[in-house]
């Protein structure tokens, strides 16, 4: 996967350049025109970018619950299943090792691709066989927590899914080149009107870098998906899960001398053969 432009990156590059239009180029000062397109440009920009940034958010706490609720879920299964026996246990261990981490091998908006082994899952704990009244009343408890999770899958892709429309992409594009247009059509190189333009300028692509990290789901993504996976893994007595890029990428820090699964793909995205993983510190 190509590395993302990251916020940090994308304000450096954002102030680079307009410090050095703002000096180098001048404008021909404010005019009643460039003003207005300004005003209206800056309104609509506002208005808009605000609903679609509180929809991003909601969209994102929406899959960070119900992703946290799965995880209680798959725990309590986990735990529950010892009743029946030890052997028991560690199969549903190993199930559910195998669903996070097929889900983790796939990009979030693929979340779907890990059906198969969901079902697997779900098809074991649905066959345990029955010895005694209490198995049976863990029993029903195991189902109605599958099923329970089985719903939050669906719930998940629809989430995942719901991106942002491209054309609601052009047209805070649009808008934002046209402030930018006007602010550095009415800078006339003084020292006030430079230092507006470039502030105008950065927070502009500021604003739309973190929209963009919202809609991709990568908004910090170590609080409400990479910490909360590897406590769950511990939970599980299980080794947390990463692919390789996603910690050469700096998408999550990880603690040193803390033993963990690392993934490497020697292929393109979809093609997993040859995959090692690798136990590191």
């Amino acid at each position: 996967m190509k590395r993302r432009i990251s916020i940090g990156q994308g304000t450096f590059l954002a102030v680079v350049v307009s410090t050095l239009i703002a000096i180098f180029v001048k404008g021909q000062g404010p005019t009643g025109l460039i003003i207005a397109l300004l005003s209206v440009a800056t309104f609509l920009f506002g208005i808009i970018g605000a609903q679609i940034m509180q929809n991003r958010h909601k969209r994102l706490d929406g899959l960070r619950v119900t992703l946290r609720k799965d995880d209680g879920i798959y725990l309590n299964i986990y735990k529950m299943s010892s009743i029946f026996s030890k052997k028991v246990q560690k199969q549903t261990q190993k199930l559910i090792d195998n669903y996070y981490v097929k889900t983790i091998d796939y990009f979030i908006v693929d979340f779907y691709k890990a059906n198969k082994e969901f079902i697997k899952l779900f098809d074991y704990l649905k066959n345990l066989k029955i010895k005694t009244p209490k198995q049976e009343e863990v029993y029903g408890r195991i189902l109605d927590s599958i099923n329970e999770a089985d719903k939050d899958r669906k719930h998940i892709e629809y989430l995942v899914r719901n991106k942002m429309l491209k054309f609601k992409w052009y047209m805070l594009i649009g808008l934002l080149v046209v402030i930018l247009l006007s602010v550095f059509t009415i800078n006339d190189n003084s020292t006030t009107s430079v230092f507006i333009s470039i502030l105008l300028a950065t927070f502009g692509v500021i604003f739309l870098l973190i929209i963009r990290e919202l809609d991709s789901l990568m908004w910090k993504e170590q609080k409400w998906i990479w910490d909360p996976l590897e406590q769950l893994f511990n939970e599980l007595d299980l080794l947390p899960y990463y692919p390789a890029e996603v910690i050469l990428n700096g998408r999550v820090k990880v603690k040193k001398g803390v033993r963990r699964r690392i993934a490497y793909y020697p292929k393109l995205y979809l093609d997993f053969t040859g995959k090692k993983v690798k136990v590191e510190s």
